[in-house]
């Protein structure tokens, strides 16, 4: 049995594909909910067209969008641990393979889980570095503690193959991120999508990460930023659930409401996104899997982080802010250079997972 292990709708939307492929190679597998993001994962699973979760550790009404929260969602979800048998339904030893993904709790989470129980571990986006521990926090952790679980690793690239030297697992070099299949999948479809446009030239904002929303400070800075990009363009800043709990929590929501020119959004659906990014200027993002796709897209990106773990698109679409002016303002009065023509053959990483999962005797 191949046991997909999925807690926010970015690890969903980059093991998607991988679960329709092997659904198209006739592997069985199942899936597992931990509910750090909980809502509208009903909205993206009709998307893709997948199930419901087969077995949910975690349920309730509410998402891990504040460090309370997600503190007392990690403490459920570790004494959950114990429940092994029932959580992978007896599919448990190394026939059996467990796949999580990139780096946040869940992933470190879903490989120890599949280790006490004596199943195999794929490590889906393994590789990734920014070699800084703590930034990003929690996330560099969490890779690292990931890649001593893992038995297996899906590298999205050379550069992340070779930073898995000293780990013995065996090494699937994907060449891309399971990201560029749905990013694929999301062009393709995303004229389905009902989401209404500005008649002018915007931009997306999209400012989800921990260290940049609960650093009071570095929120409001960016904030400011964000404000005298509108100054230029409109802007359609995306409020995905924690962002808009610490636009609460620290009284900044009038503060960036009160601009004519800045849209506030809720978290979008994932055609709504592409679409709206599709026809964009430019994207602010510190999201590492935005900074791939628009890389694919060929999209402008200004990216408001000090440091990323990715390298697809630096120099080329992206650059690293580091919430300078100077390279703000750069970006802004240059971003045409920065755009590219999209992506249009490739091989599928997400085929490549299955192919091996196949050859290796999984979900037969």
């Amino acid at each position: 049995m191949i046991h997909f292990v999925i807690g926010t709708r970015a690890q969903l939307f980059k093991m998607a594909p991988i679960m329709l492929e092997c659904e198209k190679q006739g592997l069985e597998w199942r899936w597992i909910y931990t509910a750090q993001h909980k809502e509208t994962i009903a909205q993206s699973l009709e998307t893709f067209q997948l199930p419901l979760a087969d077995y949910t550790i975690f349920d309730w009404d509410s998402e891990a969008k504040t460090m309370g929260k997600v503190w007392y969602w990690f403490l459920r979800i570790l004494l959950q641990l114990s429940k092994g048998k029932k959580i992978f339904a007896g599919y448990t030893g190394k026939k059996h393979i467990v796949l999580t993904h990139g780096d946040t709790l869940t992933t470190w989470w879903g490989a120890l889980l599949g280790r006490l129980y004596g199943c195999q571990v794929m490590h889906v986006e393994a590789g990734l570095r920014s070699f800084n521990i703590f930034k990003p926090f929690p996330e560099e952790i969490n890779r690292l503690i990931t890649f001593r679980l893992a038995n297996y690793y899906a590298c999205p690239g050379d550069w992340a193959v070779e930073n898995l030297t000293k780990y013995k697992g065996v090494k699937i070099n994907t060449h891309q991120n399971t990201q560029l299949d749905t990013l694929m999948f999301g062009l393709k479809n995303c004229d389905r999508s009902e989401a209404v446009l500005p008649n002018s030239k915007y931009v997306v904002a999209s400012i989800h990460r921990y260290e940049n929303i609960f650093n009071q400070n570095r929120f409001s800075d960016i904030l400011e930023k964000i404000k005298f990009v509108s100054d230029s363009f409109i802007v359609l800043f995306v409020q995905h659930p924690a962002t808009e709990e610490q636009l609460k929590k620290f009284n900044l929501m009038q503060n960036i409401s009160n601009s004519k020119k800045i849209k506030l959004l809720p978290r979008l659906e994932y055609l709504d996104f592409i679409k709206t990014v599709k026809h964009s200027e430019f994207v602010i993002t510190d999201g590492g899997g935005n900074q791939e796709e628009l890389y694919h897209m060929g999209k402008p990106t200004l990216i408001f982080r000090n440091e990323t773990e990715r390298q697809e698109g630096l120099g080329v679409t992206a650059v690293i802010s580091k919430l300078d002016d100077k390279i703000i303002n750069s970006f802004i009065d240059n971003y045409k250079d920065y755009e590219r023509k999209k992506l249009v053959e490739y091989e599928s990483p997400s085929e490549i997972i299955a192919n091996h999962l196949k050859g290796m005797g999984y979900g037969k």
